[in-house]
């Protein structure tokens, strides 16, 4: 009997953080802003296929982005709360379908698109990352 459980424990880090609420979003948003952070969220539902297929790929990219010179955060939120009702966050940005990806810097959202392409991802983060110094 394999348990798909055993994976999460090879994960030393799990560098994507999870947020529930309106508040911890904002929270988040507002601290992002001041150390002018890109921020990476991944909307998801835990039935759907695409966005556990994703969010693997998500989690690499996010071991892999340890760049000092521009700090980014990653963050993942369940559209769906735990009374299988559209979270307030969802509900807010008009979530219909996932996996969605938002991408935010100072507070205003950059882009948005659904995808379950780890390369599409890793280069709007690029676009959005890169120093025009």
């Amino acid at each position: 009997d394999d348990d798909d459980d055993e994976d999460d424990e090879l994960c030393p880090v799990d560098c994507v953080k999870e947020f529930k609420t309106e508040e911890e979003f904002s929270r988040i948003l507002s601290k992002a802003e001041a150390s002018n952070a890109l921020v990476v969220v991944d909307f998801y539902r835990t039935s759907c296929g695409s966005c556990k297929y994703i969010e693997q790929g998500f989690a690499k990219i996010c071991r892999g982005a340890g760049d000092p010179q521009t700090p980014i955060i990653f963050l993942k939120h369940n559209v769906l709360d735990e009374y299988d009702e559209q979270s307030e966050v969802a509900e807010r940005l008009k979530i219909r379908s996932v996996p969605l990806f938002h991408f935010y810097k100072n507070g205003v959202i950059l882009e948005a698109f659904a995808t379950r392409d780890k390369d599409r991802i890793l280069q709007t983060i690029r676009k959005y990352t890169h120093s025009d110094s």
